[in-house]
């Protein structure tokens, strides 16, 4: 079985697509689950959610709470997930027809591969076959997750179908009093342990709207700064820019944190010292902007 995860906070306008693209699904034999948790929406995201419900046309478990954050949703749809493989679609995405039969293809073709963790595809851009980022190097290739991005320089969003016993291996961190957090902190610390199947196949077609993650991704972070300075932590040991380490500083100021109690979390405590003055000038400067 695959389970399809949604977090869904106001999504009411896009949730129906998606919805319509997981009843079209083609050539697939296996069985699906749709969990959609609703992460304290004040659209009609509920009301529409009863409507799919209502219609008993696949599978819906769906859970409304208050707001959390995705990560917290994210680790509360893997454990009640009852399939083998869990994918997690946004409510403003949607599938091609022929996703869950490339999903299934190549699931039988790894099933008993313990050393890997999952499946990476391709993405459309909404409304085009334009793909998001660039391709992999080789159409179907083995790889780590982090040797994705940081040796074989791919880019742009990918989606990942991964096997659901991992992720259960590696939940989602949760900082106390913040709603979100990379989800890179967890595919990063996947990639240390497996390895992954990446094949340059479109499953899915993904809109960027303005009120989405994407759009928004220095404003999320600036309000969860723990979160991403534990993300950046860790990144530095996959890829050690500097870059990267004076953004850890720059979020460890925006957590209200003394400079010494910055640097001496950093694994490279020289290089985040010596950075510390840039990332206070970097955080004058957006302060600024907002005056």
């Amino acid at each position: 079985m695959l389970t399809v995860f949604t977090p869904a906070y106001n999504k009411a306008n896009t949730l129906k697509r998606l919805y319509e693209s997981l009843k079209k699904q083609k050539n697939f034999d296996s069985s699906f689950e749709w969990i959609v948790i609703n992460d304290g929406s004040t659209d009609q995201t509920h009301e529409l959610m009863q409507e799919l419900i209502k219609e008993n046309e696949i599978a819906i478990h769906y859970i409304q709470k208050q707001n959390g954050g995705k990560q917290r949703a994210y680790n509360e749809a893997v454990q009640m997930a009852k399939g083998d493989y869990f994918i997690c679609m946004d409510g403003d995405d949607y599938f091609t027809e022929d996703a869950f039969q490339k999903i299934e293809q190549e699931r039988k073709a790894i099933q008993d591969q313990d050393e890997i963790a999952g499946i990476g595809f391709l993405e459309y851009q909404h409304g085009s076959k334009e793909i998001v980022g660039s391709k992999f190097p080789e159409d179907r290739m083995i790889a780590t997750y982090s040797d994705i991005y940081y040796r074989h320089h791919v880019t742009g969003d990918k989606q990942l179908t991964f096997k659901t016993k991992v992720l259960k291996e590696f939940p989602f961190p949760v900082q106390e009093g913040e709603n979100f957090i990379s989800e890179g902190i967890v595919f990063n610390r996947i990639a240390k342990k497996y390895q992954m199947v990446f094949l340059n196949e479109p499953i899915a077609y993904v809109e960027y709207l303005a009120d989405g993650y994407s759009a928004n991704y220095f404003s999320l972070v600036k309000k969860n700064p723990k979160g991403n300075m534990l993300y950046l932590k860790e990144l530095y040991e996959v890829d050690p820019k500097l870059y990267h380490i004076a953004a850890f500083d720059l979020f460890g100021i925006y957590a209200k944190k003394k400079w010494k109690e910055v640097v001496k979390e950093h694994p490279n405590r020289f290089l985040a010292t010596i950075l510390y003055p840039v990332a206070y000038l970097k955080y004058r400067q957006k302060e600024r902007k907002k005056e």
